[in-house]
């Protein structure tokens, strides 16, 4: 049995090839270096994804720590699958030969568990459905056509989900504005947001999305140009000035570096918030609770559910008054009703005139939410797409077509 969990379980500081040999060494399987990239490269070009296999996991963006996770999941050839939301960071595309992958394995005899919060996949992947809510089985194993996808939405949450809309309430008046920009892979001429205004950064993930999270949020020094926050210029900033400067951060990857799971969900509601030592807010309970994250203040933050852990970073990063909030893949692994709280809190903050900053891979989500989008490819943006949004332009420009 071959598990794939929302938190990786990979070395950040071995290469894709390393973590590959270490994984078949602990079921007794030793090959070479050699060998072992071969067989990543062709396992990797079967699915259509792209991977360095020379590259250390701790330089990988999200999605593509998530591509080497599968590959070496598949790599095992196991009889029994158990996959946790294996497809949250991947392209439509790339999810569905991944999907097409896993039917293959069942049809082959092989078990696997699907975890997800995709309707579409299930539809397409799965023979049977089973729907769990608040920790209980509420509608049993089922042949996946007995059902609708309305049906098995409103198993999953309970209750009809509101719609998320978006009318613009930009002022105009610029929030941030990145000038000249060059960051490892990724070059910006000129990039603006507006107060009132989400921009939404689509692209394949791994074009240079990840260079514009870590330069936003002074994780990384830029390697020229300006990247200015109401008027004052942010670059080269130690990463705790960024919250006097007014960025909240939503970051692709929470448990490096939004959370800290040894701590309690107070302290961790307290992070970045002080100068000198953690002091407890007496509102946690609070917020937690208006949030629906379930869990105490005292509890560890690694007790919590991926879904209950990304609201307890959104729930410190959107307290406060922020001029900004840089959301990475903001929804990534969260069940529909959780997804829906975070976009309508997103939307809420542009509406009072925050500027959001939201990098997604999935299309659809900022289709939905963004006033204007541009395109990462290979480390360039495209100029904006305006709406109504035209999904074929947008959907060219992911692959760099025109």
């Amino acid at each position: 049995m071959t598990l794939v969990q929302q938190h990786f379980a990979l070395v950040p500081t071995m290469i894709a090839v390393d973590n590959l040999l270490l994984f078949r060494a602990q079921r007794n399987r030793r090959t070479s270096r050699v060998t072992a990239a071969a067989d990543l490269k062709a396992l990797a070009s079967r699915l259509g994804f792209e991977i360095d296999v020379t590259a250390t996991v701790a330089a990988m963006s999200v999605g593509e720590r998530q591509r080497l996770e599968l590959l070496r999941a598949l790599d095992a050839d196991p009889e029994v699958l158990l996959l946790d939301e294996p497809t949250a960071v991947l392209t439509d595309a790339e999810a569905d030969r991944f999907l097409a992958v896993i039917r293959r394995l069942a049809e082959d005899g092989r078990a696997v568990v699907l975890i997800t919060h995709r309707l579409r996949e299930v539809v397409v992947a799965a023979d049977r459905v089973a729907v769990l809510r608040n920790g209980i089985v509420v509608s049993p194993p089922a042949p996946v056509g007995s059902r609708t996808r309305a049906t098995l939405a409103h198993e999953m949450v309970g209750a009809g989900l509101p719609p998320v809309g978006r009318t613009s309430t930009s002022t105009g008046r610029r929030v941030v504005e990145i000038t000249d920009l060059r960051a490892g892979r990724l070059t910006v001429d000129r990039l603006v947001v507006n107060a009132g205004e989400v921009l939404g950064v689509a692209g394949v993930d791994g074009n240079g999305q990840a260079e514009l999270e870590l330069a936003l949020t002074s994780l990384v020094t830029p390697d020229s140009g300006t990247i200015e926050v109401g008027g004052a210029d942010v670059c080269g900033l130690h990463p705790r000035q960024r919250v006097a400067c007014g960025i909240a951060y939503i970051p692709s990857d929470r448990a490096a570096r939004a959370l800290v799971g040894s701590m309690r969900c107070d302290d961790n509601l307290a992070l970045g918030r002080t100068t000198w030592r953690i002091r407890r807010d007496p509102s946690a309970g609070a917020r937690m609770a208006a949030w629906s994250i379930k869990g105490a203040p005292h509890h560890l933050a690694r007790s919590l559910s991926g879904g209950n852990a990304q609201k307890l970073v959104a729930a410190r990063e959107l307290h406060g008054d922020p001029r900004v909030v840089v959301a990475c893949q903001p929804t990534r692994g969260l069940d529909p009703a959780a997804a829906t709280q975070l976009r309508q809190s997103l939307l809420a903050f542009a509406d009072r005139g925050g500027a959001v900053l939201w990098i997604a891979a999935e299309l659809d989500e900022l289709l939905e939410v963004a006033d204007r989008i541009v395109v990462a490819f290979h480390g360039r943006l495209s100029e904006s797409f305006l709406p109504p949004f035209d999904r074929r332009s947008v959907g060219l420009a992911l692959g760099g077509g025109e």
